[in-house]
Parts: C-alpha cells; structure tokens; sequence
C-alpha cells in the first residue's frame, strides 16, 4: 500500500499564505481562500501580501520566461516593501546578473598595473617582479617598464582589434571591477593599526611589565601591486594590495601583458 502524503491540517489562505483552522474563515471565506484577518485588509494590501507570499515561496530553479518577466516586473514595483523583495529574490536566481550588466557597461579608457612582488609561472618557478604596466585604448599603446632592468620601456601598438580584444579580456574574463570586492582589498593604510593585526599572543600586560614586545610591522608606503583605471563613464578605480603574494586574476593579467614583450621564438 501507497503511503499517504503528509498534507497540512487547516485551510490555506492565498493572502498570508498560511494554513488555518476552520475557525479562521468565515462561511463564505472557505471557497475565496482568505482568513478572517486578511480579509479586513484593503485591496491594496491584499495584493501586496499576495506577491510577497508568492515572492517568499518562488521556485529556486530555472525559471520560466513567464516567471524571470513577473519577478522583473516586481522589481520595478512602486511598493518598496515587494519591490525589495523581488531584489533579493532574483539576486539569489541570477548572482551574477549585476557582474554581467556591468560588463556590458565598462568599456577601459586607460589602465595603470604595477607589480612589487614575487610571481609563480606555469612550472611553479618564483621570480621576483618590479615592473609598470600601462594601455591606453585611444592610441591602442601598451607599455611595459622594467626597473629591474635600468628602467627599461618597451611599447608595442596593438593594431586592427587586438587592443579592444585585450580589454575586454581584462573586463569580461578577469572582471578587474571587482578586484576590491573579491579579494577584499584596501587601498589605503589610515585604519591601520598594529595591535589590531591579528597578533593573538600579543597582551598588554606585556607591555607592563616593559617586556621587549616585536610589533608587527606597518605595510610600506608602496603596495605589493596596484591598479588604476579609468572607465569611459569617466568612473575611477584605483585598487592595491599589500600582501606577499599576488591572487589568481592579478598574477593572470601580469602574464598576459608580459607575454605581448616576450622574444619571439626564432624558426631554424
């Protein structure tokens, strides 16, 4: 024999969305699905708790065309309370929806990337790093200086739509935008404060007793790497990094603009 399905005990209210007792509905509420308390509601609010009962209960799945149209629709809705909700709900559907509207707006005027530290190719091989980086779209110039080589400059013009290819790489694949965010960066030291730098055995009463106490050291005025931007939408990002190594999409981008200054392999 089939088991049967747990079902809720009560009545269901499409107002609240809430199974109740009989005792709940009127007579004649039964057959409208709507207790006792949501009907001395006004229309208005009638409907505002009906989309956030349905909001509250959306489907987290691939959604429908009718269903992405309606939650879109509620986004833009003049009630704050079910126009927020819709917010959080289609962030949860689409987490990366805000990344790619932004992708479709950001379009790199100049970028600025230097490098103060050490990087792991391919093999795993470490080598320490000292160069500036700069593209600049109107002329289609990237430049590379060395200052481990006596400051050395090299410039090549990317010609046809390499330029535009490179950029789009930089915004599209590596989502340079959301450096800050992603790797929680800080591009500048003034909170800094060095009994607050995760030094658990570091206590005061040390200090009492005039023990010799090694502080943690401040960052150096220069960043381990920075990166300057500037966008078409005349918007600004300036993002650095003081840490002792470089993350995946930083150290991704030094290896593609160095590859553009690598000597090319001569054919025997």
């Amino acid at each position: 024999m089939s088991k049967k399905k747990n079902r809720p005990h009560g009545y269901y209210c499409k107002i609240c969305g809430e199974y109740k007792t009989n005792e709940k509905f009127s007579e004649k509420a039964h057959a409208a699905h709507i207790c006792k308390a949501c009907s001395r509601l006004s229309a208005s609010e009638k409907v505002a708790a009906m989309d956030i009962n349905r909001l509250m209960t959306f489907p987290m799945r691939r959604l429908s065309e009718s269903e992405k149209k309606w939650l879109k629709a509620k986004i833009k809705d003049e009630r704050p309370e079910v126009a927020d909700t819709a917010q959080e709900i289609y962030n949860v559907c689409f987490p990366y929806a805000e990344r790619n509207a932004m992708k479709k707006q950001l379009i790199i005027n100049t970028l600025s990337f230097e490098i103060h530290t050490e990087v792991y190719d391919e093999y795993g091989d470490m080598e320490m790093t000292d160069r500036l980086f700069t593209i600049d779209r109107k002329s289609r110039v990237l430049t590379m200086m060395d200052f481990h080589a006596d400051s050395s400059e090299q410039s090549i013009v990317l010609e046809g739509g390499k330029i535009a290819k490179l950029l789009r790489y930089i915004v599209h694949t590596l989502e340079i935008f959301m450096w800050e965010q992603d790797y929680c960066l800080c591009s500048d030291n003034e909170d800094y404060d060095p009994f607050l730098d995760g030094e658990e055995d570091f206590f005061m009463d040390d200090l009492e007793e005039e023990l010799e106490v090694q502080l943690p050291k401040k960052p150096e005025d220069r960043p381990s790497w920075r990166m300057q931007v500037e966008y078409s939408n005349h918007t600004v990002q300036d993002t650095s990094s003081y840490e002792d190594y470089m993350a995946e999409r930083p150290e991704e981008l030094y290896f593609s603009l160095s590859e553009y200054f690598e000597p090319e392999d001569e054919e025997f």
